[in-house]
């Protein structure tokens, strides 16, 4: 899921434990869990019961205490935000909202709010409070995640067979409608080899057409392997066989070659450190939030979780 659809989801769900009308005999929201006194409401996890499961998957234990688990720790770290007064502007919460809006443009963004019954305001309130957990992220987190010495040098020598560059290939190549036009051009740029770029410009029907079909460097399956993979056949200037496709009739001219070869460290020091990065800071995430669930006086109804339906 990308990251808006997930802050999306995310809002909806805590919206819903806000909005909560069923209650016990006292008149009060009916807690399944209580995470250092915070309630979290019955109505609130069944909101979130058909987001957290997949289609067809059965109501049964485990998903229910999966959902009950996502509940809990986002209240952890909204309580943790408080206590270290991390906050964030209304700035940021603006350009998430735009963000947003880019992830479901047009009417798709107003038909989501309208089933889930969410105002705009209270769209912005919840999106505050996730803006807010990034940012104890960021500044109680992250800054303790950091590459020791030689670090990325070790991966490299211990993974080099990740960083095989496969065999690949520069082509240019012409797309049209017909297998006629294709046979009638290839024979036109068979008679004259330096013609390929103008006919491309002149016939081909594929985006690349304007720039004389240059289609760059590119591997063995990449895009459609039962067409392209063709010029890894051709040598060098040759000019291909017409290839269909659900496209149209493809003609390929290959320029240029590069054999497999192992990329050095040089090349993919960042790449290595980008990766190890990540998955540092989801350790780090995952070992925070195991701190704050020792330290946590989290008291669960067990009744009211097995009570828990669609």
């Amino acid at each position: 899921m990308r990251r808006d659809a997930f802050i999306l989801a995310a809002c909806l769900f805590a919206l819903a434990s806000c909005r909560a009308k069923r209650s016990d005999g006292n008149g009060a929201p009916r807690p399944v869990a209580l995470v250092n006194g915070e309630p979290l409401t019955k109505e609130a996890l069944e909101r979130e019961l058909p987001r957290v499961g997949a289609a067809g998957e059965g109501l049964d234990g485990a998903l229910k205490r999966r959902v009950l688990q996502d509940a809990v720790d986002r209240a952890l770290l909204l309580q943790q935000a408080r206590a270290r007064s991390i906050a964030v502007g209304q700035d940021q919460v603006e350009r998430a909202m735009l963000s947003l809006h880019a992830e479901y443009p047009g009417p798709h963004f107003d038909k989501l709010l309208a089933e889930e019954h969410l105002s705009l305001a209270d769209l912005r309130s919840r999106l505050k409070e996730n803006l807010t957990i990034e940012k104890l992220f960021a500044e109680e987190v992250f800054p303790r995640v950091k590459h020791a010495e030689g670090e990325l040098e070790r991966h490299y020598g211990q993974h080099e067979e990740e960083f095989d560059r496969g065999e690949e290939v520069h082509a240019f190549q012409i797309v049209v409608r017909t297998d006629a036009e294709a046979r009638r051009l290839r024979e036109e740029v068979r008679r004259h080899p330096g013609s390929f770029e103008e006919v491309a410009r002149r016939a081909s029907i594929a985006p690349e057409g304007r720039s004389g079909g240059d289609l760059g460097w590119f591997g063995k399956g990449s895009g459609m392997p039962e067409v392209f993979d063709a010029c890894f056949r051709l040598p060098l200037e040759a000019i291909s066989e017409v290839t269909p496709s659900p496209y149209g009739f493809h003609l390929f001219k290959v320029v240029g070659h590069r054999p497999p070869v192992r990329r050095p460290f040089s090349e993919v020091r960042v790449l290595i450190a980008r990766r190890l990065l990540r998955d540092k800071r989801a350790r780090a995430q995952d070992e925070y939030l195991a701190v704050l669930r020792q330290r946590a006086d989290i008291q669960i109804d067990q009744a009211a979780l097995d009570a828990l339906a669609r």
